[in-house]
């Protein structure tokens, strides 16, 4: 498709829905320019922008505000056959720094208006700070003029920390918006509505404005302009509880099997964000204090069932083999003094069990069974070879929550104790408390929410919650708290490094 002729559709699009909507400047609004950065490590980071023209990436790196020393690199090409996005990934940067970056894409000598942020590098001899979470613009909540936007970004982005990681769910691509949602406390929330949202996705161009429309609420811009961040995904940037081959039951969709809906949804992923590849499972070294390692709970997984296999096999897959033992290999290579872990689900909490088919690793019994045979392999794994200071982190559920697990309380022994933190939503619906699996000895000791907290309640009822990790880069050790979109501090605990 031509440029000319895509800049055309867009703005008809945009039209189309703007006297509708009543909206000033809507082609504009819902068309927006955005930079970020992502998997910043010791000397390199992932550089990300999108414009509204096709044009060549330019960036320029700069160790001062004023851009007086700038360093310009040339990135690929922005084109309609990348929505306008374009990244280019930088190795040679100095360590504990903070770089001054900005971005514009040119087009024959002619440079659009510079989009500029700043990043910290990693380093040796300071204290290491993020945030993580995830769940954004689930159950029909999207942006909210009159409720100020995403304001949860905002509160983050105030913590200034050194990253962000989004642990999945970064657009619901099966969840349709409308301009008015009732909340189950008869309120009524007012989302802005694009034309991709308005249904489920299934062409690229839907899958992309689900993407996009994260980058419309000046909230999340301004957070991206300041923090890297490192996404990941679970179901609902696809459809929710999808496994490869998974049959579509649901009369919205056209499409009769999954796999007709992941090339797009895996290429609009990839496109707006700012990754290092194109393979979601992967470590992010963050200096001396820290190993990030981010996995895929989706691409490798068996069809989703009660989980009773007695052995393991292709149906009780969650990581599938050749990611799992590249976690065992990298956790046991690793040197630094955490190891944090993340992935899209928690281990021991169980939104179902008892013989239905379940979504996550958990199946309501007792000796490792199902998906829970590859956790119990990576934490004898664990055990077996001595890896010290690893703590998991998760999303999904829509409540915060401090696990601990332990063989004193587990049906399954060889493991030794260890941490699960789990925060979320960021603007969507909240959920509701589910029971803990006894398998690896999963005991709650904070949760945000009550068995009273409205299921699915909007962001206005102040049920929305990230997690921050604190690492001293004195003592070692690493500190978590749990805080809501007010900045309020919940819950703090702090673990010694061992």
């Amino acid at each position: 498709m031509s440029l000319s002729r895509r800049k055309l559709l867009i703005g008809a699009s945009a039209a189309a829905f703007a006297p509708r909507l009543g909206w000033a400047g809507t082609a504009e609004r819902i068309n927006p320019r955005s930079i970020a950065v992502g998997d910043v490590g010791t000397h390199g980071a992932t550089l990300w922008a999108r414009g509204r023209r096709e044009g060549r990436l330019v960036v320029q790196l700069a160790p001062d505000p004023d851009f007086r020393n700038i360093r310009e690199l040339l990135g690929p090409l922005a084109s309609a056959d990348t929505d306008f996005t374009a990244r280019l990934r930088v190795d040679d940067l100095p360590s504990r720094e903070r770089m001054y970056w900005r971005a514009t894409l040119d087009a024959g000598g002619d440079r659009a208006e510079w989009m500029a942020g700043s990043f910290l590098t990693a380093g040796a001899g300071r204290d290491v700070r993020f945030v993580w979470g995830g769940d954004t613009g689930g159950q029909g909540y999207g942006i909210n003029d009159q409720f100020g936007g995403m304001r949860i970004f905002d509160a983050i982005r105030q913590h200034h920390p050194d990253f962000v990681i989004h642990a999945g769910d970064l657009a619901y691509s099966d969840g349709p918006m409308e301009e008015r949602k009732e909340a189950p406390d008869g309120s009524i929330w007012h989302n802005l509505v694009t034309p991709e949202v308005a249904r489920v996705s299934e062409t690229l161009d839907e899958f992309r404005g689900r993407f996009r429309y994260n980058h419309i609420d000046e909230h999340f811009r301004a957070m991206l302009t300041e923090v890297p961040i490192l996404h990941m995904w679970d179901d609902h940037e696809y459809k929710n509880n999808w496994y490869p081959g998974a049959p579509i039951r649901d009369k919205r969709y056209k499409a009769q099997n999954i796999n007709e809906l992941v090339p797009n949804a895996r290429r609009a992923f990839f496109e707006y964000t700012p990754t290092d590849s194109n393979q979601l499972y992967r470590k992010v070294e963050y200096g001396p204090l820290l190993d990030v390692f981010l996995l895929d709970c989706r691409s490798y997984r068996g069809p989703n069932s009660a989980g009773r296999q007695t052995w393991y096999h292709p149906g009780a897959h969650w990581l599938g083999p050749f990611q799992r033992d590249w976690l065992k290999v990298e956790l046991a290579r690793s040197k630094a003094r955490w190891k944090v872990v993340v992935n899209s689900m928690p281990l021991g909490i169980m939104p179902r069990g008892g013989g239905k088919p379940s979504d996550n690793a958990t199946n309501g019994g007792g000796q490792p069974l199902g998906r829970e045979l590859e956790i119990a392999h990576i934490l004898r794994y664990i055990r077996e070879s001595n890896v010290q200071n690893v703590v998991w982190l998760t999303a999904d559920l829509h409540y915060g929550a401090a696990t601990h697990y332990s063989p004193d309380r587990a049906q399954f022994k060889e493991f030794d104790p260890f941490w699960e933190f789990m925060a979320g939503p960021w603007n969507a619906g909240t959920g509701k408390l589910h029971k803990l699996d006894p398998t690896f000895g999963a005991r709650s000791e904070w949760v945000s929410i009550t068995k009273e907290t409205n299921r699915h309640a909007s962001p206005a009822e102040g049920a929305q919650f990230y997690g921050l990790v604190e690492i001293d880069s004195g003592s070692g050790d690493l500190t978590v708290s749990f805080h809501d979109q007010e900045q309020a501090m919940l819950h703090r605990q702090t673990l010694k490094a061992r």
